[in-house]
């Protein structure tokens, strides 16, 4: 079963799909210095536009949940003990 966004509900899409690979982080599903999954495959996978995607790890990045390497991806950042990697 493909994971499906309440249109209805008051959070936005972005922050829909966000906050489900936050439970994949901190449930250890998705680890640190692994890739999160492309913005092609949020598309996919939540039948969303590509700029709905592109919030997403957006605001997983200020959230301070994933970095980005630029031409390789995003990765799931280290959060113990505030170590944070400075890439973008």
């Amino acid at each position: 079963m493909s994971p499906s966004i309440d249109y209805e509900a008051p959070t936005p899409p972005y922050q829909q799909i966000a906050a489900e690979i936050i439970r994949d982080i901190e449930s250890g599903t998705l680890a640190v210095d692994r890739p999160i999954p492309s913005e092609s495959a949020l598309i996919q996978r939540w039948g969303v536009a590509r700029d709905t995607a592109r919030r997403t790890v957006r605001h997983l990045r200020e959230l301070g949940y994933v970095y980005t390497v630029p031409q390789r991806g995003t990765y799931v950042r280290d959060r113990s003990e505030g170590k944070y990697q400075d890439t973008q």
